[in-house]
């Protein structure tokens, strides 16, 4: 059965992001320390993991809802460091809008743009994400017929959910959609689970980290997508 409809992952499929998320702290840290100096200390310590983790424990919820996590995050640490609730929360408010416009600053693998260009011409595009990217700040929100994210879902990969939701929003049968991802659970055992077909984006060359091997084609760079996708006709 042919491909009708491709969906992506995002983060270390369409970019690299260790480099755009060491950039995004490292900026954001700064600007704490400028802002609200007494945060540096524990700024520095594992305080902020300690409160994070927290957090998630009491309201599990928050695992998906990274951008409410930051902010919860930071309000904790703001007190803790001997601010008031509400100079913590302006802090919050204020730092993330740093740290989320860095966090977008992302520079596509390359052939990326091109692909998506020839792609949208062929087949139904979408995003199945477990990220907070936002994909009009990048610019290429254009390319995408429907954006599906662990965030609004409040479920995230590789959940049957989030897969059944492209099923759904595209009006096509599982198999009729291939899913892009570079996370061998996450992305090629999640789709191929819910019965779609996948294709494992593996620039970094590794080996199959798992004993069990999906049913799933790899490629390496973005050029070799358009005739993967091809095979499947």
């Amino acid at each position: 059965m042919s491909i009708k409809a491709v969906s992506f992952d995002l983060d270390d499929t369409l970019w690299p992001l260790l480099p755009v998320i060491l950039k995004a702290e490292k900026d954001t840290n700064q600007w704490l320390i400028d802002n609200y100096p007494g945060v540096e200390v524990l700024l520095k310590s594992q305080e902020v993991m300690k409160i994070r983790d927290d957090l998630i424990s009491k309201k599990t919820d928050l695992v998906n809802q990274l951008s409410k996590l930051r902010e919860l995050t930071l309000v904790e640490l703001g007190i803790r460091s001997g601010y008031s609730r509400e100079e913590s929360q302006v802090m919050a408010r204020e730092s993330f809008k740093i740290f989320f416009s860095g966090r977008n600053d992302v520079t596509l693998y390359e052939g990326t743009e091109q692909t998506l260009k020839n792609l949208k011409e062929k087949y139904v595009l979408g995003v199945i994400t477990n990220g907070n990217a936002d994909l009009k700040k990048i610019g290429i929100n254009h390319y995408f017929d429907f954006n599906i994210s662990a965030e609004n879902m409040n479920v995230g990969k590789p959940d049957p959910l989030i897969f059944e939701e492209a099923v759904r929003e595209t009006g096509f049968k599982a198999e009729e959609i291939c899913h892009v991802g570079d996370h061998p659970i996450n992305d090629v055992e999640g789709s191929f689970k819910a019965g779609m077909k996948a294709i494992w984006f593996n620039e970094k060359g590794i080996d199959w980290p798992l004993d069990k091997k999906a049913d799933f084609e790899e490629i390496s760079s973005w050029n070799q997508l358009e005739e993967t996708l091809e095979s499947f006709s």
